[in-house]
């Protein structure tokens, strides 16, 4: 995620990766068939604004030709765990003395010092540990995890961290070696539950769809299978006018509910009010008469209803790939002057790159980068 970012913003990027052991999100959720490691949603999906280059580093000479393309690069990221760079022998001391104002940025999932420090990690994983999934899950319920949101929170910690690194070499003409634990990434996210623990000594828990201090809050069926849409009160007004729109004026009078605590204490009962009355119109129409007053609400939109969305589809851009199609893929949700920033490219297929790489950047001659090829050093197809 970090990379696409940089190579949107007009970053050249060269996704490095090993006909012996291409990057596994190549074939996660893909079946088998033809050219199958080209047809994985995540790496379809993260991968986007990259040239794709192989090489394989556990080769003497294809080690060589990595610090050859270091010598033309400004940056150097991985997130393998520790142990991975050090038996390449490609550490940041290492490298630096073939660039020395290299920038290197590391991702291990829990640091380079500690006693986690040879472990791997995913997002699954962080989010347990970082404390993300204990909020997670219904009441009296396991912690569950939210799909991922971990490499999201790290990739965008990485980019700032790089943006600023470049900024600092560009002034100073100095490198830097930065450390990017991504599970202290999701730590880092979870700021309010902790300090809440911290000074009041408040441990949340998991309450599903609600939240601490908020009533009513949920998740109400609309209209239609499987049909959601989300609403949440966050003051008195708001609960006036959620009430004034569902022609329910006892529920004002009620004493009861005129206190954020006692709605608080009858939210189960209030809830079954509010799904009587969002059942009979759609998610839109529902979510759109609430805003109108000032409720905060909006539809539950399942993905394939995200590239239709009135407001969502404006995000979505359309990226050709070879094996995969064309197919619509969210852009980024940045705008400058106006303009979104956009997809530049789709993800690399497995060494589409190769000979701009080895060719043009590093001037190998046919002879040479034929040789590389018998080896096995870099290649286009996964090794079997």
């Amino acid at each position: 995620m970090c990379t696409s970012y940089l190579g949107a913003l007009g970053a050249e990027i060269i996704k490095l990766e090993s006909v012996q052991s291409p990057d596994g999100f190549r074939f996660t959720l893909s079946t088998p068939r033809e050219h199958w490691w080209e047809f994985g949603p995540q790496f379809n999906s993260a991968n986007h604004n990259k040239r794709g280059a192989t090489l394989n580093l556990l080769d003497e000479e294809g080690k060589t030709y990595f610090k050859k393309v270091l010598e033309k690069c400004d940056i150097v990221i991985e997130n393998y765990t520790p142990r991975v760079m050090e038996n390449f022998q490609l550490t940041y001391d290492v490298l630096t003395q073939y660039k020395k104002d290299l920038i290197m940025l590391s991702m291990p999932a829990y640091g380079k010092t500690g006693p986690y420090r040879d472990q791997p990690g995913f997002a699954y994983t962080f989010e347990m540990l970082s404390g993300i999934a204990q909020l997670n899950g219904y009441q009296d319920g396991k912690p569950m995890t939210v799909l991922g949101v971990a490499d999201v929170l790290a990739g965008f910690h990485a980019a700032a961290a790089l943006l600023i690194a470049l900024e600092h070499r560009d002034r100073t003409g100095e490198g830097q070696e930065i450390e990017l634990a991504q599970n202290e990434g999701c730590a880092n996210y979870m700021g309010a539950p902790i300090a809440d623990f911290i000074l009041n000594g408040e441990n949340w828990g998991r309450v599903g769809n609600r939240q601490p201090g908020i009533a009513p809050q949920g998740v109400y069926r609309a209209q239609g299978k499987d049909s959601w849409v989300a609403i949440s009160i966050t003051s008195d007004e708001e609960w006036h006018s959620l009430c004034q729109v569902m022609n329910e004026p006892s529920l004002l009078n009620d004493e009861r509910f005129k206190t954020v605590a006692g709605r608080i204490a009858a939210h189960d009962e209030i809830d079954v009010i509010i799904s009587q009355w969002t059942q009979q119109d759609n998610h839109h129409a529902i979510a759109s008469r609430l805003q109108k007053v000032g409720v905060p609400a909006g539809p539950v939109l399942e993905v394939h209803e995200m590239e239709h969305d009135p407001f969502l589809k404006n995000m979505y851009q359309e990226v050709t790939r070879d094996y995969v199609g064309t197919h619509l893929y969210p852009s980024w949700p940045i705008k400058w002057n106006n303009e979104r920033v956009l997809h530049k490219a789709p993800a690399p297929l497995l060494g589409q790159d190769n000979e701009y790489v080895f060719k043009e950047l590093l001037q190998l001659s046919d002879d040479e980068y034929n040789s590389l090829l018998e080896k096995n050093i870099i290649g286009d197809k996964m090794l079997r």
